[in-house]
């Protein structure tokens, strides 16, 4: 009797650990990790155990919210891996499900895109473009110093008027002027706490004033 309690105990440990060595697991990676708005990133990840033709759920959540939202469906390859390629409007956190399996969640960042451009002499516009409105944020204007080789504080510019992109792309822009020599080189900085919380900061393209 005991002979046959062991060894039923010992085809119940090795159906376990049978069980517990088949459990599927996921993987989840972006490539890159922050991305310019408008900008796509590649998700990627593997199924294990290896099995092809499996039906992946890519979810989304948008910064300001836990909800997650299928984004995307992509099958696996023989090897278990997956990839999909998804354009984030905002801050967006991402997850892998495979039935009851979940993969680890990842963060993908977005800068804002940034565009300042001579209008005139001494006259100047810069826009930002994003998923939302940045309208009674500031962005900062440095000119180049050559004798000083660095970037220097010229002025603050608060974005005051809107317009609707391409959905969902808002513009928030606004003009200024600027009393800097001819053929300096400008720029503008819309810093990481004018951006917060959806946003990273973003710097512009250059002009010659």
């Amino acid at each position: 009797m005991k002979r046959t309690i062991a060894g039923a105990a010992i085809v119940a440990a090795a159906v376990a650990a049978g069980a517990t060595a088949a459990a599927s697991t996921l993987t989840l990676a972006a490539n890159p990790t922050t991305v310019a708005y408008g900008k796509p990133t590649t998700l990627s990840g593997l199924l294990a155990p290896a099995k092809a033709g499996q039906n992946v759920s890519i979810q989304a959540a948008d910064c300001g919210t836990t909800t997650l939202k299928k984004v995307a469906n992509v099958k696996t390859t023989s090897t278990g891996a997956y990839t999909a390629t998804v354009t984030p409007t905002t801050m967006t956190t991402y997850k892998a499900t495979l039935h009851a399996t979940e993969s680890p969640t990842v963060v993908v960042k977005v800068k804002p895109v940034v565009q300042l451009a001579r209008k005139a002499p001494k006259s100047f516009s810069v826009s930002v473009s994003a998923a939302a409105s940045l309208v009674g944020k500031s962005v900062t204007i440095q000119r180049y110093s050559k004798l000083r080789h660095k970037w220097l504080r010229v002025k603050k510019v608060a974005l005051a008027t809107m317009a609707n992109g391409t959905k969902p792309t808002i513009v928030s822009s606004a003009g200024f002027t600027s009393k800097v020599r001819s053929k300096t080189r400008l720029r503008a900085i819309l810093p990481l706490a004018q951006a917060q919380p959806c946003y990273l900061g973003a710097t512009s393209n250059t002009v010659r004033a």
